[in-house]
């Protein structure tokens, strides 16, 4: 397992693999004040055609720029020190999403991290969103709001990767593919009340958040929203999908 982003052996890391900001590439961890600043705030977002099933979501920006870039740097090269930039976007839209919906101030809140496919997790020796889910709960806490972390879903064997498949693909890919044993269903279900916020770090076609909303309402979870990094600005002109995309987006 890589070492966790705030760790000295993951300082020494980004050290050794020379870690630049995002933005403007100047040397340093993660992404410096100035690219921060220049941020959007996080609002909701949908992407057109939206698949069946697909709730309401909150995305702290649009998939370009140095929220891509840190994405791909976290996600496919290993680069830890992006984790608590990218945690603290989430925090972002995890709140925005509570506020959109009008949850209660003090209501208990978990936060659910979409699963990765099988032997993924593995072969990374390592669980990138699971370490930015965890950063955006601690902060989230840190402002006051009662937020814990649940994984309680499981993707099946059979998923593929979804790089390069369009809305169709990507549903049929999906479809079935989530679900919530009991076992993890019995610890949620512990927890009394609660609202539940489903997270990825990025939306391309709204497919994966679909199915994981499915899984969850099959076993009575009815999730409040879904909250990401980053959406993939995505709609359809005259029955051709266009997307606009700063980096490959991951699954």
């Amino acid at each position: 397992m890589r070492p966790d982003p705030q760790t000295p052996a993951a300082a020494w890391l980004d050290l050794v693999l020379g870690s630049a900001c995002a933005g403007c590439g100047r040397p340093g961890a993660g992404v410096c004040r100035a690219c921060r600043s220049g941020l959007p705030s996080a609002g909701e977002a949908r992407p057109s055609p939206a698949p069946p099933g697909l709730g309401r979501c909150w995305a702290s920006g649009e998939y370009e720029g140095v929220l891509a870039h840190a994405v791909v740097a976290h996600k496919e090269r290993g680069r830890t020190s992006f984790a608590p930039f990218l945690g603290d976007r989430l925090a972002l839209a995890v709140a925005a999403a509570l506020d959109g919906c009008g949850a209660p101030g003090g209501a208990r809140v978990v936060l659910v991290p979409v699963p990765s496919r099988p032997g993924v997790v593995r072969a990374r020796g390592d669980d990138p969103l699971a370490r930015v889910v965890r950063v955006a709960a601690a902060r989230l806490r840190r402002e006051g709001r009662d937020v814990r972390v649940q994984a309680v879903l499981r993707s099946r064997r059979g998923v593929v990767d979804q790089a390069g498949l369009g809305v169709a693909a990507r549903a049929a890919n999906l479809a079935g593919s989530m679900t919530c044993p009991s076992p993890r269903l019995r610890r949620l279900a512990r927890l009394g009340p609660v609202l539940v916020v489903l997270c990825d770090d990025v939306m391309t076609t709204g497919a994966t958040l679909a199915e994981a909303g499915r899984a969850l309402r099959a076993v009575g979870v009815r999730p409040q929203a879904s909250a990401v990094v980053a959406a993939v600005a995505r709609r359809s002109v005259g029955g051709a999908e266009q997307a606009k995309q700063g980096r490959r987006a991951p699954m």
